[in-house]
């Protein structure tokens, strides 16, 4: 402020100065003023809270200014917008339009990009110096405290404590009739606004919670705000009913209650339980009532209900109905289902529309077998699981790799390699293709040798030695056994239709592994423990208290699980520029992982926005409910239990087209009992909760009743049925579905409209599974939308519609109903067949 007087006093005696020199001098023609510099304000990419921030600040900045202003306003490719501002700027503000890209239709001059730069170019040329002092010292604490404070808790607190202690001290900075609004206000508020609903310490002191709730309702701030809504670039169109009522209701939260986002209000739209009462529902009323200062003009919940409800008006929306306490029910256009049904049918895919921004690329791990071992039935939730999501991930534009941590490194291997020397000396020869048989048979065989025969068993530990170190006859032998299990493995994910699995064993990370241990101990996080190296991290402890150890490195020097998964995060993050890493693994391993993810993130591996998150699953129970295994005991091949299914379901099918037990089938039988062997596996494990155990019963998972993969997929064969007899269009001896084109479609019938709803919901219930990884809820979803299908072809015949224009319109409502459930078991991994 000081130096703002003494600017202040120094313009004016050089003004003095000046008019004392022109007063002197001899009289000149006049000549043209010097042109004024010009700022160019470009608001590409802005959000509606800080675009509303600008335009309040220009309107204040044109009631000041006593000249006209010196620079030019570009607002986005908008009509509304270039109107409005003409209408608003002053004699020699120049306002022009842009396409919303610096690279084409900016003009030449001084661009200005974001809320910080705009509002320090529109306060400087205010009369007040001082104003414009204020919103540099907030822009220098904002950038200096404020910001690295953002993801620290402790010290966003006691900034904000500091921040609010100041407004306490200094009433006059407080917005009230007295003390009007300022391009300051605007801009504290503003930064300080969006960073509420995240972190709580700054909505407790008082002062701040008064001065973040005054801004907001202040009528320069409030006409602002219903302008900036028509500047901004239209959101692309959203594939999901659900993520555009939450924009809806969120625009008009904010419109009616600006103060929202200073009390931590998000907006709740969820489907309802009962149809009857709307698709959908709004329930933020009651919190909302709660939180609003007192005294306000609303008596009840109620009435906040009410006037939200008032505020909204859109075409998707045919109607609003307030029950209750303050429950907004939403019912859905038909014109509105009937035109997005029509945007499912063009494309003739439901995929989602590519985000406005890059998704962020993800690595997931998943299926991991370990070398020399038959894949078991532990296996398969993390094959199918991981599969699943790899495919939803990369059907909303994830970019997305599939890594096999396969188990092919360990104390185990020179036991193996010296069993190999005796028995198949042959494979000690670089890029021998040796069969070694059945590899669990040798597995056992070597591990009753090393229990048994005590000079093997100094071989073996002599032979880890020389494998780690790099003996080529022991890595020779090495790659001939991880040729062989890698040979077994891809049998299995060709069954189950895996492609794209990049092996990438902990042999792979093995060079990083003293780096990762050696950096863990200059950052202080590891230290010797009796002899092991390991991490020790807060709130992690044995059953006896004392602390749990991340060991990282044991005591006669070598390494093990969580050295090589802090190795593979460095890599997977440095490397692969990975933003997320997903672990599908059973939950016992969920506390392993939280304490390597925790290790990461204090050695600095991780940044702050790369999210590891570990996918657990539970286990896989015999019908009893104990493990799952064999009369014997043993654990259940993943190979034998997959062959089951397939033959149960090939004499199911072989039964119904009149074959006898055991009889060959033709390949396209074989074909159809293959899909329905493997689907019902999956499908069976997909549909449950991935956290809960689950019973593993070839008779439920192949019955045709209920939500089973046989039950879906001939319903879905049931309707390319109906598409073959209504359209006419399949040619004789041909196998390949022939589509018919889709048609105008008319919602008439209750039922109609309630399989086009249905229909719609695919993108959000995509989302859901994408953002949380839970694919049951695809499964429910394709469940519902099967019966559904069938209540409408119950009630709305198909082939004897009442006129050829409604029999066209059912029909595409068939076919897109298909093409929805092929497209959603796809993502599932199950495979369809047109004919059952």
């Amino acid at each position: 402020v000081k130096m703002a007087k003494d600017k202040k006093v120094a313009k004016a005696e050089a003004k003095a100065s000046a008019k004392a020199k022109a007063s002197n001098a001899k009289p000149k023609a006049d000549a043209p003023p010097a042109p004024k510099p010009k700022a160019t304000f470009h608001l590409c990419g802005t959000s509606e809270l800080e675009l509303t921030a600008v335009v309040a600040a220009y309107n204040l900045m044109v009631q000041s200014l006593p000249s006209p202003a010196p620079f030019k306003l570009v607002p986005l490719k908008s009509e509304s917008a270039v109107s409005y501002l003409k209408s608003r700027a002053p004699k020699g503000c120049e306002v022009m339009m842009t396409d919303g890209t610096l690279r084409d239709g900016v003009p030449a001059g001084n661009v200005v990009f974001g809320l910080r730069q705009c509002l320090s170019a529109l306060s400087a040329p205010l009369p007040s110096q001082v104003e414009s002092c204020l919103v540099s010292q907030w822009m220098g604490w904002c950038e200096d405290t404020l910001v690295p404070a953002v993801g620290k808790a402790d010290k966003l607190s006691a900034a904000c404590a500091t921040l609010s202690q100041h407004l306490t001290s200094m009433p006059t900075q407080r917005i009230s009739d007295r003390r009007p609004l300022t391009v300051a206000d605007i801009y504290v508020a503003t930064t300080l606004l969006p960073l509420v609903p995240t972190f709580k310490p700054i909505t407790d002191p008082p002062a701040l919670t008064s001065f973040l709730s005054s801004v907001p309702r202040s009528p320069l701030f409030s006409s602002a705000f219903s302008i900036s809504s028509k500047f901004l670039i239209p959101p692309p169109p959203t594939d999901g009913l659900l993520s555009l009522l939450r924009s809806i209701f969120s625009t008009a939260l904010y419109k009616t209650f600006p103060e929202a986002p200073a009390l931590d209000i998000n907006v709740m739209v969820t489907q309802t339980k009962d149809p009857k009462n709307g698709e959908y529902q709004c329930n933020n009323a009651m919190e909302l009532f709660k939180k609003l200062p007192k005294p306000n003009a609303f008596k009840a919940p109620r009435d906040v209900a009410l006037a939200l409800a008032a505020s909204i008006d859109h075409p998707l929306i045919q109607k609003l109905d307030v029950a209750g306490p303050g429950f907004i029910n939403i019912a859905l256009s038909t014109e509105y289902l009937t035109s997005k049904l029509k945007d499912l049918v063009v494309k003739g895919d439901p995929r989602p529309s590519p985000p406005a921004s890059p998704r962020p690329r993800t690595v997931v791990d998943f299926s991991s077998p370990n070398i020399a071992k038959d894949m078991h039935v532990g296996h398969l939730r993390s094959t199918i699981i991981g599969e699943s999501v790899c495919r939803i991930l990369e059907y909303t534009h994830h970019p997305t790799d599939r890594v096999n941590h396969v188990g092919d490194w360990g104390t185990q291997f020179g036991m193996l390699v010296e069993h190999l020397k005796d028995d198949f000396p042959q494979a000690l020869e670089e890029g021998a293709d040796v069969d070694l048989g059945n590899l669990v048979a040798l597995y056992k065989k070597a591990k009753k040798r090393f229990d048994d025969d005590d000079d093997f068993k100094v071989r073996a530990r002599e032979g880890v030695v020389r494998l780690q170190g790099g003996d080529e006859e022991s890595l020779a032998a090495w790659r001939c056994l991880c040729a062989a299990s890698r040979k077994e493995y891809d049998k299995i994910y060709s069954k189950l239709d895996i492609k794209g699995l990049e092996e990438r064993g902990e042999s792979f990370y093995n060079d990083l592994l003293p780096g990762v241990v050696s950096s863990l101990e200059e950052k202080g996080l590891a230290r010797e423990s009796e002899g092991a190296t390991a991490v020790f991290l807060d709130g992690y402890s044995n059953k006896d208290g004392t602390p749990l150890p991340l060991l990282v490195k044991k005591s006669d020097g070598g390494f093990n699980y969580a050295t090589t998964d802090l190795a593979a995060i460095r890599q997977r993050v440095e490397i692969e520029k990975a933003d997320r890493i997903l672990y599908v693994t059973d939950s016992g391993q969920s506390q392993h992982f939280k304490m390597v993810f925790e290790a990461a993130r204090l050695a600095g591996t991780v940044a702050e926005g790369t999210s590891l998150e570990h996918v657990p699953f539970g286990l896989v129970q015999g019908e009893d409910g104990k493990k799952f295994a064999t009369r014997s005991g043993d654990t259940v091949k993943l190979a034998d239990l997959l062959d089951e299914s397939v033959r149960i379901a090939k004499n199911d099918v072989g039964e119904r087209e009149g074959y006898a037990e055991g009889q060959e089938l033709p390949e396209e039988l074989q074909r159809t009992a293959e899909i329905v062997g493997i689907g019902a596996v999956k499908y069976a494990d997909l549909c449950m909760n991935r956290e809960s155990n689950y019973k593993f019963s070839y008779g439920r998972m192949l019955s045709l009743q209920g939500n089973t993969a046989p039950y879906m997929l001939y319903a879905r064969a049931r309707i390319c049925s109906i598409v073959k007899k209504a359209s006419g269009l399949q040619v004789e001896g041909r196998q390949e579905m022939v589509w018919p084109e889709p048609a105008e479609v008319f919602l008439e019938d209750d039922a109609e409209v309630e399989l086009a709803r249905q229909l719609v919901k695919f993108a959000d219930v995509i989302y859901d599974v994408e953002k949380d990884l839970y694919p049951n809820r695809l499964c429910d979803y394709l469940f519902e939308t099967s019966q559904k299908f069938s209540h409408f072809y119950e009630n709305c015949s198909v082939i004897k519609a009442e006129s050829e224009a409604l029999k066209k319109s059912r029909l595409t409502l068939v076919v897109t109903t298909a093409k929805v459930l092929t497209k959603g078991l796809g993502l599932l991994g199950i495979s369809v067949a047109d004919r059952l």
